[in-house]
């Protein structure tokens, strides 16, 4: 756990992890070894179209660890899958995704599209899973970045063996239509973007070997998600379950591949004479009161964005940007042409 500027407590995790209960290859048990070992404070499950894990009553404390288990729902086609959180059981396979995610909110639980910007036609074999219902509502978030997705999406006959070896040098960060997509959505409601380590560990063939892609240990060295709380993470777990999903639910996160360097100290909010606040805080505009201020452990391209728009793009370390518009706020952290660190939104409202 680390403080931030505004006060919260901050948790360093994973979400979008499978198991031996459907594509994964390993146990629960040695998953969140391996976890444990690479020092996540959190580990959000979420098997194919079953609860196994969660039954089983795998939910709780390994340590330090929070484990919570959801699951991962599609339609009929192998499309719209989605990320289902806290729901009280497993939905019938014939809902469409509309069904699934109507339920899923009238139940109360936490939905996030996963990987709903997948394009990929190079390999027959492994066809895209996109999102395509766009007028469905009731989620509360979306897979900005998939580890796995984005592998695939660059994987062609020709490149097998080299993507296989070096899987982390393919990653680049979330598209700018699936980033478009988001901000659109925030202008009327809240939608929390996330990264997915969408983790199996799969074994493939490359000529006479086979290769693990992705090895935990590996996705568990990339992508990451750092989610504030407002107070300690309670050690009942009922209530560290309500603690961490309402902390999502309010997008107060940002995610990062820290294969590009260290994020736990990056620092994000907005403060006028009366608060301070971080992703998915909300303040008014103040006449020439209201700042944003980013730090990042390191020099990088910080493009602050202000309703889908950059409005400051330059190689810091540090901005102090004093503002005279209200709207959506949220910043990139960028390495060359590799995306590092995306906050959450910040919404400034008209004067008060």
């Amino acid at each position: 756990m680390q403080k931030k500027a505004d006060g919260s407590c901050q948790y360093t995790g994973v979400i979008h992890v499978h198991t031996t209960e459907s594509d994964g290859t390993k146990s629960l048990e040695e998953v969140v070894a391996i976890g444990r070992e690479t020092g996540l404070e959190f580990m959000l499950f979420s098997d194919h179209m079953n609860l196994n894990n969660r039954e089983a009553g795998k939910e709780g404390f390994y340590g330090d660890t929070l484990v919570l288990i959801g699951y991962e729902h599609n339609d009929l086609d192998d499309c719209h899958h989605y990320l289902l959180f806290d729901s009280p059981r497993v939905y019938p396979k014939d809902m469409t995704a509309a069904q699934y995610v109507a339920a899923g909110a009238a139940d109360g639980a936490l939905g996030i599209l996963a990987h709903p910007d997948e394009i990929r036609e190079a390999i027959v074999e492994h066809p895209a899973y996109p999102w395509k219902d766009w007028s469905v509502r009731g989620y509360n978030g979306i897979e900005l970045w998939n580890q796995m997705s984005e592998w695939m999406e660059k994987l062609t006959p020709s490149n097998k063996l080299i993507m296989a070896f070096s899987p982390r040098k393919s990653m680049v960060g979330p598209t700018d239509r699936i980033l478009r997509k988001w901000d659109e959505l925030n202008r009327s409601r809240k939608v929390v973007g996330i990264a997915g380590v969408d983790a199996h560990a799969f074994p493939i063939k490359v000529g006479p070997l086979t290769v693990e892609i992705f090895p935990y240990k590996v996705h568990f060295r990339s992508l990451r998600c750092y989610i504030a709380l407002p107070e300690e993470l309670s050690r009942d777990l009922d209530r560290a379950r309500l603690q961490l999903y309402a902390a999502i639910r309010e997008c107060r996160l940002y995610f990062a591949n820290v294969r590009w360097g260290d994020a736990e100290n990056f620092e994000f909010w907005c403060e006028n004479s009366r608060r301070k606040v971080g992703s998915g805080g909300e303040l008014n505009l103040e006449d020439g009161k209201t700042v944003i201020e980013v730090k990042t452990p390191e020099a990088a391209r910080l493009n602050l964005v202000r309703n889908g728009e950059s409005i400051f793009c330059e190689k810091t370390d540090h901005i102090t940007y004093e503002l005279s518009e209200p709207g959506l706020y949220r910043v990139e952290a960028w390495k060359g042409r590799r995306g590092w660190i995306f906050s959450n939104h910040i919404r400034v409202g008209g004067e008060s």
